[in-house]
Parts: C-alpha cells; sequence; structure tokens
C-alpha cells in the first residue's frame, strides 16, 4: 500500500503531511516534487485550477518505481495533494474522510467571529451540510477514479503481456530491463536466452496445441528464478525466452536442476532439450536487444550437443555468427545455381577391393567463399531446416546416376545418401522417395538410406515407426556413425536397421587399446548373427585395414580405398574398370 496526503503550496511546498505510508517520503517544508521522476507533468497538474480535482499517474522514487495514480483539489486558496497505490481499494473512502477532517475548510478571510446564539447554531448545521455534500462528491468522484483506474490496469496488463504465457511482452521487457540497468549502476546483471531445440518439430507432428501448452509449461519452470523485482523474463518469439537478472551462481544452479526435473518428467514422446546462453553484462551502452541476441548466439553454439546446457557468450560467437549468416544470406540462390556437387566414396571389400556401394556426400562450391566445408553449412541447415531441401537434391541427383548408369550398360551398385533426423519429421518424406526411384525405373534396395545412430537413441519412439515403413517399402536402411554415442545391445537388436556403419573415431581408439578392439569384436560378430552387414568408416591405413579383416568385418570404406571424387570420376575409376554389361 502507498498512500501521501498532504497540504501544499501550487509550487509544491508541503505545508501540512496528513499521510505517509510508508512514512516520512516528504516531510513540511520540502518540496513534493521530489517523490516524482515526471516533474513537468506534476508541475502542469499543480498549477491548474482543480475546484473539481485533476488526477494523474505517475512513477515514484521509491523502491520498484510504482505508478501510482496523483489527485489533487483546491481547498481555501491551498491543495489537497493525494498520492496512491492501494490494494485493495476498500481503504480509500475511509483515508479521504478522515484527511478531510483534520482540514481547516470552515476558515474564510474576512468574516467576524460568530457568537453562541442560534443563528451560529444554523451557521454550523449548513457548514456540515456542505461537508457532507463535498464528501458525498469526494466519494463518488473516487469511486470513478478507481473504476477509471482498474480499467487502465487492465488494458495496460494487456498490453505489457504476452497473451499465451503472460510473461512480460518483448519491447516491455526491453524497455524495463534498460531502467534496471539504470536504477542498479553497481549490481552485476546477467542476460539468459532460453530456447527449446527443435521445436517446430513438437508443432508439426503433434499440433500446435501441444505447442503452447509447452511453452506454458517452460514459463513457469523459468518463473523459478524470479526472486526479487530486479529479475525480468519474457517470450521474445515462439519458442525463445529471455531474462535478466543478478549474476549468482546459486540461480543457475538451481535453474539447472529446475529444467532437468522439467524434461525428465515431461509427457511428450519426443526427448526434448533445451539450451541455455549467458550474456554477462560488461558494457552497459549496448542495447538490450543487442544483449539478447548476444545471450541466443550463445545457446545456438551447443545445440546439438546433448551433453551440454548452459554456455557463456564469446565474442568468437560473433564471428560464427556473421559466417553462418552469410551461408544463409547464400543458400537458396546456391541450390537454383547449381553450387552444391555431389561427390562419391566407395565401399569395398576388405579382402579384394571390389566395389559394393557408393555414399553420396555433398559438396559447397561457392563462386564467392570457395570450398565451404559440410561442418560449416550442414549443422546451419539443420538448424533453420533447409537441410530437406539440400537432401532432396542429394537424393534426386543419386536416383539420376543409377538409372544412367543402367542405360549405359554398368554394372551399377547401390548408392547410400544421408537421412537427416529432421527429414524424418517430413510427413511426405516416404511419398518423395518412392517417386523418385519410380520415376528413374529403380528399385527402391538400390537406394540406401543412412540415419545416424542420434537419431534413434534421441527420438527412437517417434522415428522408428517411420524408418519400418520405409523398410517396408524396400529401402535398406543403413545406421550412421554407430559407435560415435553410447551405444547400447538394445540399439542392436531392437531396431529395424540392415546395415551397421561403425563409427571413425571408435576405429581409431580400437587399433591402439585391447578393450577396444573385444568390444569391437563383439559387435562385428553380433551384427553377423542378427544378419547385419558392417562397414567401418574412415579406413585410412592398412594396419586399420588388416585389424577389420582379423576381426572379420568384410566391408569398408575411407581413404585408403578411394577418396569422395565427382561422379564422373568415380565412374571411370570403379565402375570403368568393372567393364560395362553386354560390351
Amino acid at each position: 500500500m502507498i498512500v501521501y496526503m498532504a497540504l501544499c503550496s501550487r509550487e509544491g511546498v508541503v505545508k501540512r503531511v496528513l499521510r505517509s505510508i510508508p512514512a516520512g517520503m516528504v516531510n513540511e517544508g520540502r518540496d513534493v516534487r521530489e517523490l516524482f521522476h515526471e516533474r513537468e507533468e506534476l508541475d502542469g497538474l499543480l498549477m491548474q485550477d482543480h475546484e473539481y480535482g485533476a488526477s494523474l499517474r505517475l512513477r515514484m522514487k521509491i523502491q520498484g518505481d510504482p505508478l501510482v495514480f496523483v489527485t489533487v483539489k483546491t481547498v481555501n486558496r491551498q491543495l489537497i495533494f493525494f498520492a496512491y497505490d492501494v490494494k485493495p481499494a476498500e481503504p480509500l473512502t475511509q483515508l479521504m474522510e478522515l484527511s478531510l477532517s483534520l482540514l481547516d475548510i470552515t476558515e474564510v478571510d474576512g468574516q467576524d467571529p460568530y457568537g453562541a446564539g442560534y443563528y451560529e447554531i444554523q451557521k454550523l448545521n449548513s457548514q456540515l451540510i456542505n461537508y457532507q455534500r463535498t464528501l458525498a462528491k469526494a466519494n463518488c468522484r473516487l469511486q470513478g477514479l478507481l473504476e477509471e483506474a482498474r480499467q487502465a490496469r487492465n488494458t495496460i496488463d494487456l498490453l505489457e503481456r504476452d497473451m499465451l504465457t503472460g510473461l512480460l511482452s518483448e519491447k516491455i521487457f526491453y524497455d524495463r530491463a534498460s531502467r534496471i540497468l539504470e536504477l542498479y549502476p553497481e549490481q552485476e546483471f546477467d542476460i539468459l536466452a532460453v530456447d527449446i531445440e527443435q521445436f517446430k518439430i513438437v508443432n508439426e507432428v503433434f499440433g500446435t496445441g501441444r505447442g503452447d501448452r509447452l511453452l506454458m509449461d517452460l514459463s513457469v519452470c523459468l518463473l523459478t528464478i524470479q526472486d526479487d523485482s530486479r529479475t525480468l523474463i519474457t517470450r521474445a518469439r515462439a519458442d525463445t525466452f529471455f531474462a535478466i537478472l543478478p549474476r549468482r551462481k546459486e540461480t543457475y544452479e538451481a535453474l539447472n536442476a529446475n529444467i532437468g526435473r522439467f524434461l525428465e518428467s515431461y509427457p511428450l514422446p519426443m526427448r526434448l532439450q533445451i539450451k541455455v546462453g549467458i550474456y554477462r553484462i560488461d558494457s552497459r551502452d549496448l542495447e538490450v536487444a543487442r544483449m539478447c541476441d548476444r545471450a541466443l548466439m550463445a545457446a545456438g553454439s551447443i545445440k546439438r550437443n546433448y551433453g551440454q546446457r548452459f554456455a557463456l557468450y564469446n565474442h568468437a560467437m560473433h564471428e560464427k555468427l556473421m559466417v553462418e549468416q552469410r551461408i544463409i544470406n547464400t543458400m537458396e540462390g546456391a541450390l537454383e545455381r547449381g553450387d552444391f556437387i555431389v561427390y562419391l566414396q566407395p565401399k569395398v571389400e576388405v579382402d579384394t577391393g571390389k566395389l559394393i556401394g557408393a555414399e553420396a556426400l555433398v559438396r559447397w562450391e561457392h563462386p564467392e567463399f570457395g570450398m565451404i566445408s559440410p561442418g560449416d553449412f550442414v549443422p546451419v541447415f539443420e538448424r533453420n531446416g533447409f537441410i530437406y531441401h539440400l537432401d532432396l537434391f542429394v537424393w534426386r541427383k543419386a536416383c539420376r546416376m543409377l538409372r544412367e548408369w543402367k542405360e549405359m550398360g554398368a554394372a551399377a551398385v547401390p548408392i547410400s545418401v544421408n537421412v537427416s533426423r529432421i527429414d524424418l519429421y517430413h510427413e511426405d518424406l516416404l511419398e518423395s522417395l518412392l517417386g523418385m526411384v519410380r520415376e528413374n525405373g529403380l528399385d527402391p534396395g538400390e537406394l540406401h538410406l543412412e540415419i545416424t545412430e542420434s537419431a534413434y537413441v534421441k527420438d527412437s519412439v517417434q522415428l522408428v515407426t517411420v524408418i519400418r515403413r520405409l523398410r517396408q517399402d524396400g529401402f535398406v536402411i543403413e545406421m550412421d556413425d554407430f559407435g560415435s554415442g553410447y551405444s547400447s545391445l538394445n540399439t542392436l537388436s531392437e531396431l529395424p536397421i540392415d546395415t551397421l556403419k561403425l563409427d571413425l573415431n571408435f576405429l581409431r581408439q580400437a587399433e591402439h587399446q585391447p578393450r577396444r578392439q573385444k568390444v569391437m569384436r563383439l559387435i562385428i560378430d553380433l551384427a553377423r548373427e542378427l544378419r547385419l552387414q558392417v562397414v567401418a568408416e574412415g579406413v585410412e591405413t592398412e594396419a586399420q585395414a588388416a585389424l577389420l579383416k582379423a576381426m572379420g568385418c568384410r566391408y569398408a570404406q575411407g581413404y585408403l580405398f578411394g577418396r569422395p571424387m565427382p561422379e564422373e570420376r568415380f565412374f571411370r575409376e570403379y565402375l570403368g574398370k568393372q567393364g560395362l554389361k553386354g560390351r
């Protein structure tokens, strides 16, 4: 509750304080304008003639900078000054009655004193009636002001709040965060960006209703860090939240624990990931919106890193963002111009070197930046959804190659193409793949689909259904990068796959560690029992090839057997060597 009542001059000098809650805000002899930020607006209110009273909403210079109502009324050449923010509103009437009773409203200049007779009693009665009428008018006016205030507050709340979560709107967050930084110049603050990874998939697969519910539930989880008025939170856009808060280690520890519990128990058949980027405010000259951008960069830097939830901003992230932005700005034009090229890397028998297949790998020959590494552009495309368009291009190219090899009478081998985890959520994936193979007169088994192990592990419930449908329609499914994560025997026994591709790093470690060799041998033996083909990736030396042979791994790919190369060279060096059928 805030209540301040005083008699003052039109210049704002306090003559008598009638009420002050909290006590001692501005005492006699001081300027009532010391209480408020908007002094010019208050000057205009004081200098007007207020026979019936006038009001404004002004922000007080006390803790929290509350927005209060200020009412001024002229009584006997002086002003009644009333500032208030009362919840609930019921005490207002009693406060006004008590305050009016303290005023010497019967004093009139130039009037002789009354005697003790009949006329004096009549005069006092008239004064009492006038006082009651004045009080009734004041009560009506107060009731009107309270109703206006309630309606104004409701309107302001609607404008200042996100309609879905009830958190601050983005603009109000920026304004209030700037004010907080001004009010507490000595306090260290951080900006947080909280982002739900792959939130678009939630909306596409489970519907926007489930997506909205997820956002509302996460907003409640984030509110646990709001322990005083210096902490503000907003839902800025889609699935992105920002917060400003005093820098305290224990706050982050509590937030990490709360997010962990939230994700573990959330009732959605999909593995959710939440990333938190932190920008430690080191320059208050920067706009709050730019601070939030930096925190968001930090959150983006750990996407697809399932072992890390928090990241601090550094200037290297800004440079990386500039590179990514150039990639995004040119990606669509590059696809239309044909800047993306499909290379092929051979798969062979370890014993004989005989070609058994090829993997299609995309390369980007940019006219301005030169050759861009897949490690730079593929993660960007996976984040912004363009990977599906690029994969469609590679799949079509692979199908065209297979058709042309057949037309030339070559002993064609199957081509493996990468299928991103994002691709598996597209409803038209199966129809697109089937349409391509039929259009080129191919059998689905000639197009092998490589899906990374992490896709199975993270979203196995959702993805296995899609993969089973692909396999039932004749496509060969390969699990790529097996051993890059924490694989389990259940992964081999339960998932619908035809081929297991051992990760390069797994092979390198096994080369020098006997224990790793035993595990690798066990995997190869188990895969054979399950009738899975095993292909070792990244074979670069004769020693590695000999190790694979000793373990019973029949197939491999890597620089030892052939680097990724353009289609023409691949055909000349591998398919041409095997001869053309019928010639």
